[in-house]
């Protein structure tokens, strides 16, 4: 079993985005939107390869999986570790964000 970590920028981008689902739309769609969030991550680290794609443009060993807008960054760390490094929305710089 893979274990499923967050970095702490991660868990702000989740914040920031249920904040905004909330201004935006409502409570009960914001409380799905993380749900499907979250879940996707947890289908990144229990799949036995990489899904989604490469963002070695950004940096090196980084992947890329889109949900809705949103991308949701991660790495692979000592095979057994999947870390959720940034959960940006597709129009987003992202080589800036990850320059922050």
């Amino acid at each position: 079993m893979t274990e499923l970590r967050f970095t702490r920028k991660a868990v702000e981008d989740l914040s920031d985005i249920w904040r905004y689902t909330v201004e935006r739309w409502s409570e009960e769609q914001a409380d799905r939107y993380y749900g499907l969030l979250v879940a996707t991550c947890r289908k990144i680290a229990a799949s036995t390869v990489p899904i989604g794609r490469r963002y070695e443009q950004i940096a090196e060993g980084l992947y890329g999986f889109r949900v809705g807008r949103h991308i949701l960054f991660y790495r692979i760390e000592s095979g057994r570790i999947v870390l959720i490094v940034r959960i940006l929305h597709e129009r987003m710089d992202l080589g800036n964000r990850f320059a922050e």
